[in-house]
C-alpha cells in the first residue's frame, strides 16, 4: 500500500502546485492521515512513530525557513506529510537530490523570468522527486 500511496501522493500534490502554486489543506490532511496509516500497517507502531516524529522534526527545522519568507506554509506542510509515509532515513536521504533538484528548478525560473532576486518555485515538485530518488 505504502509506495504506491506515496507516489500518487507526490505526483498529485506537485501538479496542482505547478498548475496553482498552492496544495489543498485537504489534499495534506489526507496524505497525513493515508501515510499515518500506511507507516502503521507496513512498519507497526515504530513505523508510525517514526512518521510522527519526522514530521516533527521537519516542522521545526523548516519553520525557520517559513518565518524568513523562503518557503510557504503549504510547502511545510507537503513535507511533513510526506515524512509520515517515507520516515526519517528516506527524508534523509532525501535532501541531496531535493537541494539539487531546487537549484536547477530555481534556475530554470530564473533565467525563464530574467531575473533571480524574488524567484520563488514551487517545492513539492523537487521534493517529490528527491524523495522518489530516495526510495529503496
Amino acid at each position: 500500500m505504502g509506495r504506491p500511496v506515496l507516489f500518487l501522493f507526490l505526483v498529485a500534490a506537485s501538479l496542482t502546485d505547478l498548475k496553482a502554486r498552492y496544495i489543498d489543506n485537504f489534499h495534506i490532511i489526507f496524505g497525513f492521515l493515508l501515510g499515518l496509516a500506511s507507516a502503521f500497517l507496513e512498519r507497526g507502531v515504530r513505523g508510525a512513530a517514526d512518521g510522527i516524529l519526522t514530521a516533527f522534526a521537519v516542522f521545526i527545522l523548516l519553520f525557520t525557513f517559513y518565518a524568513g519568507g523562503y518557503l510557504g506554509a503549504g510547502d511545510i506542510k507537503f513535507i511533513m506529510a510526506a515524512a509520515v509515509y517515507a520516515g526519517h532515513e528516506v527524508i534523509r536521504r532525501s535532501l541531496i537530490p531535493t537541494t539539487a533538484f531546487s537549484l536547477v528548478i530555481l534556475a530554470y525560473y530564473a533565467l525563464k523570468s530574467g531575473r533571480l532576486k524574488g524567484v520563488s518555485i514551487p517545492m513539492s515538485l523537487p521534493v517529490s522527486m528527491g524523495i522518489i530518488l530516495s526510495l529503496n
